[in-house]
């Protein structure tokens, strides 16, 4: 059951890399008014980063993905984020188990207590697919608004349930 959730989360690390390595810099990390302000490698960053606090704090047993460390030349460099990708993509080739964890969530909200949840290191690694195809779906749309000729890999920052619902309704 946990491989598939490694191969998942690798060839969606594999297609952000093959796409933000094909971004020039301004692409990449300027400023964009339909992304509120932010950047192409603003929501590479942050994705990249929630994969980092899982497998970084894994070990530990407890995960908590407000301590991001939010490095900046994880945004600003096509070159050191597609390294980071490459070394997120090694790291889960060595995951072999389904340990338990705990995750600490203390950004509930700004008046609420933390809280600690039990969960288990593959239904971390889904929660991680999930909130990277939802960012890859903004970073897809800043792309598109820059460089409407970008070629996009199919699917990219789309749900495979989505995938999966379209081509069945097509096939009506």
């Amino acid at each position: 059951m946990f491989l598939p959730v490694i191969l998942a989360s690798q060839a969606l690390l594999s297609d952000l890399k093959k796409v933000i390595f094909d971004l020039d810099a301004s692409t990449f990390a300027g400023a964009q008014d339909v992304l509120s302000g932010a950047s192409v490698g603003q929501h590479v960053r942050h994705l990249l980063e929630f994969y980092q606090c899982l497998l970084g704090q894994s070990a530990s047993g407890r995960v908590n993905y407000s301590l991001r460390v939010r490095e900046l030349q994880l945004e600003q460099s096509v070159e050191y984020a597609a390294e980071i990708c490459e070394d997120l993509i090694c790291q889960l080739q060595h995951l072999n188990c389904d340990q338990p964890l705990t995750l600490d969530m203390d950004d509930l909200d700004i008046h609420a207590a933390a809280v600690a949840v039990s969960s288990s290191l593959s239904r971390e690694l889904i929660y991680c697919i999930e909130h990277a195809i939802h960012h890859m779906a903004i970073i897809k749309i800043g792309i598109m608004l820059q460089n409407p000729e970008f070629d996009l890999p199919e699917g990219f920052g789309v749900a495979p349930s989505t995938i999966r619902y379209r081509n069945t309704q097509c096939a009506q």
